[in-house]
């Protein structure tokens, strides 16, 4: 019987078979999916490759041709990366007759280079000493208001004349305040203006504005309270021509009055004349010419436009060299408070933020107004040391990072680090002055000024990738 119980526990409960390992069943899963992609796709050899007919020696030839040229489509890969990466740029020229009708005239800024009309000394002692009968002050207030007669920045040599000088019994008056009341008007500096012939009260199109070389009259200017109330009167202020040659925009008359300048410039006949600067809008400040007095005067203009597309914003600023206005969080964004981002704008705040360090002031004549304390009268022979007179030209050379290793530079100067703008409208400029015979001018002194346009019609040029990001998904 248990002979008998015994073959039926053989014959009707088999033992159990030995399961599969895990990792031999995910193999093999990982066979058949291969298997089953390998019939149904389109790469080329990988069909070969896993097909159910393929020999063993086919197969590894194909496993040879596929891994080689999946490791070529990599090193490619790697090479348009890489391409991508370096940022290259080219330049071409996007516009060889755009109109000049399509930009505004630029901003013309006139200095008189003897800042100060000296008849008015007088009334200014009245106004802002009018309870001072100290001779040692009324001495002090004359030398220290003489000493702004021919300052600008980089020009602070004359506050040397301060010297030992007791400046801060006077640190209570407004000097800047002062120099306003005491720079040359409207009416006495500018006549006879002309705006694509037809006259105009200069007084009406000319509008007092601060700049680097102090305050100075400028004609289709935005950075001043009567330009932005121009803008809103006039909706085509700042106003534009298209017309070139002479004659054809900006004529203007700038008499000279050089019988009410500053005695202390007496004799410097060769210095008289005035500083005209030219610059696109919203632009603080630029380097200004010199032109003499009794000239007549042509300022030809050749306006050229440079801009970076939009593609190159992917690239970092200080890869492509330029700023966009409104990449506020890029670290080579800098500029005045309130204003745009401009080359010229960087620069002058850069230029203020190292008065501030030598200082610890700004000149509020020269700059906007701002987060810097004002220069006093104490501050003024400070100006003067870290300037020209200095050993080491602190605020007379500006210079940018990278320029030691290819520039010797005998002072240590500014460093400025400041890009282009990546939309720039540039100005060339080409002054041109012709003496006028002394019949002509007689016992006046005068400059006549004729600014247009050299072309009806300028270049533009376009900055774009060679190869972008749609390149690289191509």
């Amino acid at each position: 019987l248990s002979d008998s119980y015994a073959d039926m526990t053989l014959a009707y409960f088999p033992p159990p078979k030995a399961q599969p390992s895990l990792s031999s069943s995910l193999a093999q899963s990982a066979w058949q999916l291969a298997m089953r992609f390998g019939k149904r796709t389109t790469i080329h050899g990988l069909d070969r490759l896993l097909s159910a007919r393929a020999s063993r020696w086919e197969r590894l030839v194909w496993l040879c041709t596929f891994v080689m040229a999946f490791l070529g489509a990599v090193y490619v890969c790697l090479i348009l990366s890489a391409r991508y990466n370096a940022a290259h740029f080219q330049t071409v020229v996007d516009s060889t007759r755009y109109p000049v009708y399509r930009i505004p005239f630029p901003v013309i800024t006139i200095c008189n280079r003897n800042r100060l009309n000296w008849h008015r000394l007088s009334q200014a002692k009245s106004r802002f000493m009018s309870n001072v009968s100290d001779i040692v002050q009324l001495s002090l207030f004359e030398r220290i208001v003489g000493s702004y007669d021919d300052a600008y920045f980089g020009h602070f040599q004359s506050f040397e004349r301060l010297r030992n000088q007791p400046t801060e019994l006077l640190n209570y008056i407004n000097f800047s305040q002062v120099v306003d009341f005491m720079t040359w008007r409207c009416d006495e500096l500018l006549t006879d203006c002309l705006w694509r012939h037809y006259a105009y009260n200069c007084c009406d199109i000319f509008s007092k504005r601060r700049s680097k070389n102090g305050l100075c009259w400028a004609f289709n200017s935005l950075e001043t309270d009567e330009g932005r109330r121009m803008q809103l009167i006039d909706p085509m202020w700042p106003w534009r021509t298209g017309s070139a040659g002479p004659m054809s925009a900006l004529s203007v008359r700038v008499v000279i009055h050089a019988s009410k300048h500053w005695p202390g410039t007496n004799g410097k006949d060769s210095l008289k004349g005035i500083d005209v600067m030219v610059t696109e809008p919203f632009v603080w400040h630029n380097n200004p010419f010199y032109i003499p007095a009794n000239t007549e005067t042509t300022l030809e203009i050749e306006p050229i436009i440079y801009f970076y597309d939009n593609d190159t914003r992917g690239v970092r600023s200080d890869q492509r060299q330029c700023v966009f206005d409104d990449e506020h969080l890029s670290k080579d964004f800098k500029s005045l408070q309130g204003y745009v981002y401009m080359i010229e704008n960087c620069q002058s705040e850069c230029h203020q933020e190292y008065l501030v360090r030598y200082c610890n002031c700004t000149m509020d004549l020269l700059f906007p107004p701002g987060q810097y304390r004002s220069c006093r009268a104490q501050d003024l022979l400070c100006l003067a040391e870290h300037n020209e007179s200095s050993p080491k030209d602190l605020l007379l050379y500006s210079h940018q990072p990278g320029e030691k290793d290819f520039v010797r530079n005998h002072f240590e100067g500014m460093s400025c680090k400041c890009f282009r703008n990546c939309y720039s409208l540039n100005y060339i400029s080409d002054v041109r002055p012709a003496f006028l015979p002394p019949d002509v001018y007689a016992n006046s002194s005068y400059v006549d000024l004729d600014v247009h346009y050299r072309f009806e019609t300028i270049m533009v040029y376009r900055t774009s990738l060679v190869f972008g990001w749609v390149d690289l998904m191509g």
